[in-house]
């Protein structure tokens, strides 16, 4: 198995990090420079990369999600931006519309852009040694990160990346089995897919991680049994974002 396919097929999470550690510049600047090759839609590359390095700035967002300690341990600690406002300045320079910015598409495009990025980056991470934990959490604390970052219209958190050193090991997870998760032709039909999914609940409940209250299934039933940062839409859409149909 070649070294790039071992890495990612041995993934894992980690939540815990020294906290006297510094990535050296040369790895840093090799995790951005990855980061920034990565593929985008027409090559637009709508996101942005912002590094928390301010020990103060890192407290007061663990302040606003306590539930995610490790933004304030890491050695590194990135935002992913979806990013529009560079498309807006080049609107600007050719004195068009941008009537476009606030369509789904739009967003999802720039979300797109944003995550692949930031795969890229943790991917990096990890072929130089270093652990990575995603904290798509930041995406409830969008009206504060906007204002603590300073962010223009048209941009949006879309997930925060630590790297670092970890203080314990972790195991690799199982997935869900491959019928689940891949198709051919077609998309899978409900008979195979609840089947899968309660296999997978009881492999996980094998797995015995132990963060996790309830069994595969439950969680997510749990889940979705509600919104999720339910004013995110009327921050998003004051910013420009997914407001097509009010100003068509």
């Amino acid at each position: 198995m070649n070294p790039t396919i071992s890495l990612l097929k041995n993934h894992r999470t980690y939540r815990s990090f020294k906290t006297s550690e510094t990535l050296p510049q040369e790895h840093l600047q090799a995790i951005i420079d990855c980061a920034r090759q990565a593929p985008s839609w027409m090559n637009g590359q709508h996101y942005t990369i912002i590094n928390i390095t301010s020990p103060e700035l890192r407290q007061r967002i663990t302040e606003q999600l306590p539930a995610n300690p490790q933004i304030g341990q890491c050695a590194t600690y990135f935002i992913f931006l979806a990013d529009l406002h560079k498309a807006d300045l080049c609107r600007q320079a050719y004195e068009g519309t941008f009537a476009a910015a606030g369509t789904p598409d739009a967003f999802m495009t720039a979300v797109t852009d944003a995550v692949l990025a930031a795969q890229n980056a943790a991917t990096a991470a990890e072929s130089l040694g270093y652990a990575i934990c995603y904290t798509g959490g930041i995406r409830l604390i969008a009206p504060q990160l906007a204002e603590m970052l300073k962010l223009p219209p048209h941009t949006f958190p879309v997930v925060g990346l630590c790297i670092g050193t970890p203080n314990v090991e972790m195991r690799v997870k199982p997935r869900l089995p491959q019928a689940a998760a891949y198709a051919e032709n077609q998309y899978p039909s409900d008979q195979c897919l609840s089947e899968n999914l309660a296999a997978y609940e009881q492999t996980m409940t094998e797995f015995g991680e132990a963060r996790e209250k309830f069994p595969y299934r439950e969680k997510f039933a749990r889940f979705y049994s509600q919104p999720y940062g339910p004013d995110n839409i009327e921050f998003m859409q004051s910013i420009g974002w997914l407001n097509w149909y009010q100003t068509k």
